[in-house]
C-alpha cells in the first residue's frame, strides 16, 4: 500500500527567496526521513508554495485573510497594517510504502 506523508513550514515574506526554500526543502526532507518507519520512494518528493496574509484579532490569534469577495478582511479594513503579515508556506509531500501488521 502507497500513502503520502508530509510537512510544512511557515517563513516571513520578507525573509523568502530561492535560497530560502532550497534550504527549507532540504530540511524538510531530512525531518521526514527521520520520522519515517516506511520505505521513501525518493523519486516523488513534491514541493508547493502558497502566499498568504495573516492579521492580529482582537484576540491578538494570528488569522489568515481571505478575499473580500468571500467574507473576509481587506487590508483596509485592518486598523494597524502592523498586524499584518505576509508569510509563504513552504509543503513538501512525498510518497512512501504503507506499514502493513505484518511488516516489522
Amino acid at each position: 500500500m502507497v500513502k503520502t506523508i508530509g510537512a510544512y513550514v511557515n517563513v516571513a515574506l520578507a525573509d523568502y527567496d530561492e535560497s530560502m526554500k532550497n534550504h527549507l526543502v532540504e530540511l524538510l526532507k531530512e525531518s521526514l526521513r527521520e520520522q519515517a518507519t516506511e520505505y521513501i520512494f525518493e523519486n516523488t518528493w513534491e514541493v508547493a508554495e502558497n502566499k498568504r496574509k495573516l492579521y492580529k484579532n482582537e484576540d491578538g490569534a494570528l488569522l489568515e485573510m481571505q478575499e473580500e469577495t468571500n467574507g473576509g478582511l481587506s487590508s483596509s479594513q485592518i486598523s494597524d497594517p502592523r498586524e499584518i503579515l505576509e508569510i509563504m508556506t513552504v509543503s513538501l509531500t512525498v510518497k512512501v510504502e504503507g506499514n502493513s501488521e505484518n511488516n516489522m
